[in-house]
Formats: C-alpha cells, sequence, structure tokens
C-alpha cells in the first residue's frame, strides 16, 4: 500500500514535463524551420489609400454641379429648350398699343363783337316867314344813335317855283338843280342841332318842299 501512493504522485509531473518538453520542441522546429527558408520576398509596405479630397463648403453656399454631367447636360439641353420656353414674341403683339382715350375738349366760346356804336338822325322842317319873292325856312336835327356824328339834310322844291337859296347859317350849303344839300355837325348822341336858310323864289304864295331827308328817312313837319 504505501508502495502505490508514492508511484502516483511522481506520475504527475512527470506528464507536465513531458508536455513541456513536447510544446518547447514544436516551437523550437517552427523557429528553425522560419530561420532556414528566410523571407521569400520583401514584404510589402503597407499602401495608405487616400479619398478624394472635398472642398469645404460653407453652410448656405451653392455646390457646384458634377463636372461629370456639365459638358453633356449643357449642349443638349440648352438648343432645344430655348426656342420652346421662351418664343420670341410678334411685332404684330409689341407694337399694339391701347387706343388713346378720347379727350372731350371744351367748346371754344366766341366772343361775339357788338356792332360798332354809330349815330343816327331825325329831321323836322319847320316854314318861316314868306313873302311874294323870298322865304325863311328852318330844321331841327336830333342825333338818336349811340355816336356822335355828323349829319346831312336834302330839300328839293318845286322847279316852277324856282327857289334859290341865298344864305344859310348853323350849315352848309350845296346844291344840284333844284336839290339842296345841308350838311352840319357833328352832334353828340342824343343832342339835337339846328339850321336856317334864306331863300328867293319867282312864285307869288308859299313854297313848300317837295321832298326833304336826312339819312335817308323823311322829314317831318311841313
Amino acid at each position: 500500500m504505501p508502495g502505490k501512493h508514492s508511484t502516483g504522485q511522481l506520475g504527475l509531473p512527470r506528464y507536465s514535463f513531458i508536455a513541456a518538453a513536447a510544446t518547447l520542441l514544436v516551437i523550437l522546429v517552427a523557429w528553425v524551420a522560419v530561420r532556414a527558408a528566410g523571407p521569400s520576398q520583401e514584404q510589402k509596405a503597407p499602401v495608405l489609400v487616400v479619398p478624394p479630397s472635398t472642398p469645404v463648403v460653407e453652410v448656405g453656399a451653392t455646390l457646384p454641379a458634377p463636372a461629370s454631367s456639365s459638358p453633356s447636360a449643357s449642349p443638349s439641353a440648352s438648343p432645344s429648350r430655348t426656342p420652346s420656353a421662351s418664343p420670341t414674341p410678334s411685332p404684330s403683339r409689341t407694337s399694339a398699343k391701347p387706343s388713346a382715350r378720347a379727350t372731350t375738349k371744351p367748346p371754344v366760346r366766341t366772343t361775339t363783337t357788338p356792332p360798332p356804336a354809330v349815330a343816327s338822325f331825325t329831321a323836322r322842317y319847320q316854314s318861316g316867314a314868306s313873302w311874294d319873292h323870298g322865304l325863311i325856312a328852318a330844321v331841327q336835327v336830333t342825333n338818336t344813335g349811340a355816336a356822335a356824328g355828323t349829319w346831312r339834310v336834302t330839300i328839293s322844291f318845286d322847279s316852277r317855283a324856282g327857289v334859290r337859296v341865298t344864305n344859310v347859317w348853323n350849315a352848309q350849303v350845296s346844291h344840284n338843280g333844284d336839290t339842296w344839300a345841308f350838311t352840319g355837325g357833328p352832334v353828340a348822341a342824343g343832342a339835337d342841332a339846328s339850321f336856317g336858310f334864306q331863300a328867293t323864289k319867282q312864285t307869288r304864295g308859299s313854297a313848300r318842299p317837295t321832298a326833304c331827308s336826312i339819312g335817308g328817312t323823311p322829314c317831318t313837319g311841313g
């Protein structure tokens, strides 16, 4: 009994030693094999792959278009889209202008110029003294117009009476046969004037005028 116990205690260390020796032997063989073979080729240095640099873009900036898409997209899109998207307006539309509004002009006021003021006369014939071979007469002239003016009175007698004016006052006298013209003035508007004359005759009794007028208007009286 005591002999078996000692054998069992010596067996465990022996196995441990054998295992350690075997492991060391394997390591030694492997080391020898590596040294004997040597490096078959130089180990290449590891290649450092550097990704392409990316430009730093600020926040809010517009990113540039990719370089590959710019040459191909620009020529093909520009000629085909430009004529259809923005057609040139026709000349008729661009030249058309809105019609101007009709402006109503105020009526032109025409100023009526009143006729110029003129003189207008009336006359009254008055017989004076009369004798066998002579007579005296007077005429009153009235300006009924709106302006001053000169006057002209014509008096005609029967040719058989043979009346000849020999004296006149407040007028000037001229005659044509048996018609005598007396002129004077000017006389203001609304004013009166009078003249008289003395004449000879060849008949007895009174010699009344056959006609008397002033500016074409017959005289009154007689």
